[in-house]
């Protein structure tokens, strides 16, 4: 069997999504040959050029995104069930692995090319919409939703409940082939387990970014230091060497606080990370999101410049679960942090939510939901 999976670097969950599925086929079905494809940036300038604006925009002008989410909502005005770029970059790509399964993790990767890939392939080539959003409503993507797809994996029961609706101008997508499956992570999240219901020591604050570097590390760290003798801080700089460098000037400067600048972190880093974590700040990224509930680790959403649309769904599930947390300005921080440090009450009973909340997903049965 072959599985072929389209992803994009537009954002952190597709690319995640991706690369923890190719993970677990290796693990679990090494008989299955996989391979993942940046189906937007290799097949097309135009998506090439599309998915570096939309990096650009989420870490310098996230409000940008109010009008080039909705300006992608119209796409499927524009691609009537096949490919206006990169059309033949993709045929091409088809015809030569010739997959079984093609997987899609991103909303502007399965309307056309599923139709795409069964004119090329036949139809029995099954097609899967991997959707990473955790809740529905305002922000969730129509483009998500694709006719040709055989079969639409959600992580929640919002979300399948969403597809389900119906949506304007597109062909209602049949509830039967909608399967609630949970998320599946890196195995080092599945290995790792749980963070502890209670922790020891002093407090470990995480400042969390994405993987193209968005942050406001240094603004946080400000507010942090009326706490500097009570908690310390490891700060995630991604890829970005300057903001690293930058994180590492400043604890210099303040050598009262405890602060680790730490680069790119692999799965195995992040999982132990989130153990021993006391709470994360991250932007509302449906992956960091997922991450942080899987490992039962408190969130504090961090929503400083503006909110994107899509960034609305992670905090709606999490509040509809009582245990949202959002700061929209960086003194914010300060004001949760030394009420959880004032009353630890608040904090426990929190932890305690996480707990009962958590994500729990077998690999081994949602692989064979997949694929058999």
């Amino acid at each position: 069997m072959r599985v072929l999976i389209f992803t994009s670097s537009g954002g952190t969950a597709h690319d995640a999504a991706a690369y923890a599925l190719r993970d677990w086929l290796a693990l679990l079905r090494p008989e299955v040959e996989v391979q993942v494809e940046h189906v937007l940036e290799s097949g097309s300038a135009v998506y090439r050029g599309g998915v570096s604006l939309y990096n650009w925009i989420q870490r310098r002008q996230p409000w940008l995104h109010q009008i080039y989410w909705r300006l992608m909502e119209l796409e499927d005005l524009v691609k009537p069930g096949t490919l206006l770029f990169g059309r033949t970059n993709v045929i091409r790509l088809l015809r030569r692995f010739r997959p079984d399964v093609l997987i899609s993790t991103h909303p502007h990767i399965n309307r056309g090319h599923f139709d795409l890939a069964k004119r090329v392939l036949g139809p029995n080539v099954r097609c899967i919409t991997s959707n990473t959003e955790l809740a529905g409503g305002f922000g969730f993507s129509r483009n998500w939703i694709c006719s040709a797809a055989d079969l639409h994996w959600t992580l929640t029961q919002e979300v399948a409940q969403e597809v389900a609706r119906p949506h304007l101008l597109l062909r209602p997508y049949p509830a039967v082939r909608i399967r609630h499956l949970g998320p599946l992570l890196y195995p080092a999240f599945h290995r790792a387990g749980p963070a502890p219901a209670e922790l020891m020591g002093r407090p470990c604050l995480v400042l969390g970014t994405g993987a193209n570097g968005a942050n406001n590390h240094i603004r946080l760290l400000e507010q942090l230091l009326p706490l500097a003798d009570r908690l310390e801080v490891v700060v995630l700089c991604g890829r970005r060497l300057a903001v690293q460098a930058a994180v590492q000037a400043w604890g210099r400067r303040h050598p009262h606080m405890r602060v680790q600048a730490l680069g790119f972190q692999g799965p195995e880093q992040m999982a132990e990370l989130y153990r021993r974590a006391w709470a994360l700040v991250a932007r509302p990224g449906a992956r960091t999101a997922t991450e942080a509930l899987w490992m039962a680790c408190p969130l504090i959403f961090n929503h400083y410049g503006t909110t994107m649309p899509q960034e609305l769904l992670a905090p709606r599930y999490f509040q509809a679960r009582g245990l949202e947390v959002s700061i929209y300005q960086p003194q914010q921080l300060a004001e949760v942090v030394g009420d959880w440090l004032e009353q630890p009450e608040h904090y426990r009973v929190l932890r305690a939510r996480y707990q009962r909340q958590r994500f729990q997903v077998d690999p081994a049965q949602l692989l064979a939901e997949l694929l058999d």
